[in-house]
């Protein structure tokens, strides 16, 4: 089956819509996310998950007492009233003054993700699964937490998928606990912290959530999630996390990363890296290729025994394989990082490949764009890998 994704005769529809919403003086009314394009609506929910570490490299005193665990899942329960705002005011703000987007920019920006709408129930399901398939998601180290990758997730929550993602408080410049308490961040970029330490709490944090709360979550409030047979990805700091935790827990089965240099044993240039299962690599131009300064993305495939791809999306940068990949749309050229591809057609790009990724290693669903050069995608790039299949 071949994942068409989003037509660019819609992609062109949404770039009039933008700009029709745009002045010389910014912004003058709500812009929505790119809506989804799956069968369902989607919902979101957040549950605080308990976990004393008293050895948190970004917490005060090196000790924090809980996650944010956000989940993104389908539902048939329709929107009322207007689109929300979908970033917190905070988080708004802060990538606002720090990526140069005007005030009001980022706040301004709604979806129609409804919150705790009502979960999508198992024998709603086509294929009469008892389960959601489920996916694990990390954010970018140091941001922007779940919420800046709202529109792949709920892209991927329209198709039937739960996804949950994970932030880390003070890491994250903000994130706010179901009860409304908010937590400020650090500057984890320019305080001398290792993203070494980073990655080895992110897993920890992925392995608490797996093997204890996970289960409990799903028995206690009888969510239709599966608990033995995950999918995990991310963004940067995420990606790499989604590796790692790919390679040592046996119910996540397949593993993407966005764009993020691998830690630890990945990036070990040895056997040590092979994670035996799917694993796939999706970066910015020139990513990983000869003298990009990324040597753990030409020695991480070389290792790997297990089925794999990798590939680099042309005019991208680490900037696009987030939200920001549209914000950069409603204010070009305010975010120097973010690279010139047209945002839109970006989302498209990666709506179509992760789903494509987790529909053949969760539910068993082949798509030719996996297999080679698409047409469709003239931007996506494959580098020659080779694999178990």
């Amino acid at each position: 089956m071949e994942l068409k994704g989003v037509s660019r005769q819609k992609v062109n529809h949404a770039k009039v819509i933008v700009a029709a919403l745009l002045t010389v003086s910014g912004i003058t009314e709500a812009v929505s996310i790119p809506p989804p394009t799956g069968p369902y609506q989607v919902g979101v929910r957040k549950y605080t998950i308990e976990h004393y570490n008293d050895h948190d490299p970004v917490a005060p005193n090196n000790v924090s007492t809980a996650f944010l665990a956000t989940v993104f899942y389908p539902t048939l329960q329709k929107p009322e009233g207007p689109p929300k705002p979908y970033l917190n005011p905070e988080t708004a703000a802060f990538f606002e003054l720090n990526w140069h987007y005007s005030n009001g920019t980022l706040s301004s920006i709604t979806s129609n993700v409804q919150e705790n709408a009502s979960f999508l129930e198992p024998e709603s399901l086509a294929d009469g699964s008892l389960h959601l398939p489920t996916i694990l998601f990390g954010p970018g180290g140091g941001g922007p937490p779940v919420e800046g990758n709202t529109i792949i997730l709920s892209e991927l929550a329209s198709y039937g998928y739960a996804i949950i993602g994970i932030d880390h408080p003070f890491e994250q410049p903000f994130i706010r606990y179901p009860n409304g308490t908010g937590v400020t961040g650090i500057d984890v970029d320019n305080i001398g912290i290792d993203y070494g330490d980073i990655y080895n709490m992110r897993l920890e944090d992925n392995t608490v959530f797996l093997d204890r709360h996970l289960p409990e979550l799903v028995r206690k409030l009888n969510l239709p999630f599966s608990t033995t047979k995950l999918g995990a990805f991310g963004y940067s700091l995420g990606g790499a996390a989604a590796l790692g935790s790919l390679q040592s827990h046996d119910r996540i089965v397949s593993g993407l990363n966005m764009d993020g240099t691998v830690y630890g044993s990945l990036a070990s240039n040895s056997s040590a890296a092979d994670v035996r299962k799917p694993a796939f690599l999706a970066g910015s131009e020139g990513h990983g290729g000869v003298g990009s300064g990324d040597n753990t993305w030409i020695t991480f495939p070389q290792w790997q025994t297990g089925w794999q791809r990798k590939i680099n999306v042309n005019g991208t940068t680490h900037h696009d394989f987030f939200d920001d990949t549209f914000w950069k749309t409603l204010e070009v050229g305010s975010d120097p990082h973010a690279g010139p591809i047209d945002g839109l057609e970006q989302v498209r790009v990666l709506n179509a490949y992760v789903k494509a990724f987790f529909d053949f290693t969760l539910l068993g669903k082949r798509s030719p764009i996996l297999d080679g050069p698409s047409p469709e995608f003239p931007e996506v790039i494959f580098y020659n890998v080779t694999g178990s299949r």
